[in-house]
């Protein structure tokens, strides 16, 4: 009996040791499956991330002038991206630099030295008229002065005169049109001593006030690199951008209702609030149904032309359904409308070409 005892200790002392066993061995094999599943999610989560188009860096301006360098930084998330090719678009421009972006999905279709540093001109209406509606309404009247003759002589004008009084709106069109200097200066005076809630602040320093929030502006639309000194964009020491900068800027202008309504029409005819009645054409040949470069698809946006800059463009087409922006800067007269139609051609190649693809995939 002793013995049976014993050998019944034994074998339940070697069953209890089983059972360890095995609750031992379905502990490893829970800790492996949870190591797999981590894993496999962690796998996941990266292909998706890694599926989707990174944005390009914030760029700094490096001690040579010159050019930009690359570096880490945040981006706003109006700043378009880069696809997965340096340039998906194929097309061959004369313009010294140049970008195009798909405005809709955020990104760079075509780049050529797009984040040189270069004179804005007149593309600098642009950011001024997005920075005016921060701190005033179309529909407030200003009061023409004499800082439209802080203007250079050889400037583009809308030929305002000292004691018209016309509403923000109004202004806008004579910026952004006829691209009249003047009526920067009598914005930029004008907002920045509403800015300041200082009336006696002289034209210059009006002026001054209103610039910096300019920059403001752009660095807080992603244009980190540029630098304006002067609300007309007239070539100035320390003033510069890129076609980069002046891509994200132009989206801006897009999404704003007032901007984007004044930058698609051809020609403007306006009663001011003192009577004065005035009609604008815009300087944009592609919006002209009479021009050669006239484009149905064109939007907007805005000419410039300067010592520095050369003749530029950026323009904004609807093509498909999408909204394109291109940036032409650095070329002629004559060749910036061209290398803006031969994109705009180039991106209805492109989506011909996928529609019929698609076609032939169903």
């Amino acid at each position: 009996m002793e013995y049976q005892n014993n050998n019944g200790n034994y074998e339940s002392r070697n069953r209890r040791k089983a059972k360890k066993k095995k609750r031992g061995y379905y502990r490893v094999v829970c800790i492996v499956l949870c190591i797999l599943t981590a894993v496999t999610v962690f796998g996941i989560v990266n292909l998706i991330r890694g599926g989707k188009e990174t944005a390009i860096p914030g760029r700094k301006v490096t001690q040579n002038n010159e050019n930009y360098s690359l570096a880490d930084g945040e981006q706003n998330e109006t700043v378009p991206t880069s696809p997965d090719s340096a340039n998906s678009l194929s097309v061959d421009v004369t313009a010294a630099n140049a970008i195009v972006i798909n405005a809709d999905t955020n990104t760079v279709l075509y780049q050529k030295s797009s984040t040189d540093k270069i004179a804005p001109a007149s593309t600098a209406k642009m950011i001024t008229a997005l920075t005016v509606l921060d701190y005033c309404s179309p529909d407030d009247e200003m009061r023409v002065g004499a800082e439209i003759e802080m203007i250079h002589d050889d400037s583009s004008r809308a030929w305002l005169m000292q004691g018209d009084t016309l509403t923000v709106r109004q202004l806008l069109i004579a910026l952004m049109l006829p691209s009249g200097n003047d009526a920067a200066y009598t914005l930029a005076v004008n907002t920045g001593k509403k800015i300041a809630g200082d009336n006696s602040l002289t034209n210059k320093q009006a002026t001054q006030v209103f610039v910096d929030k300019v920059n403001g502006k752009a660095k807080s639309l992603g244009a980190e690199n540029s630098n304006f000194v002067v609300p007309d964009g007239y070539d100035a020491d320390g003033q510069y951008t890129t076609a980069y900068d002046l891509a994200v800027i132009a989206k801006a202008c897009l999404d704003d209702p007032y901007i984007s309504e004044i930058v698609a029409s051809n020609s403007s005819y306006e009663r001011w609030p003192n009577g004065r009645e005035v009609t604008y054409n815009n300087t944009n040949e592609l919006l002209n149904p009479g021009s050669q470069y006239y484009l149905p698809e064109v939007i907007g946006l805005k000419t410039g032309t300067s010592s520095l800059s050369g003749a530029c463009i950026v323009s904004a087409a609807v093509i498909n359904g999408n909204t394109y922006i291109c940036a032409v800067m650095g070329s002629t007269e004559d060749d910036r409308f061209q290398d803006s139609i031969d994109i705009y051609n180039a991106i209805k190649t492109q989506c011909a070409i996928k529609e019929v693809t698609n076609e032939e995939r169903d």
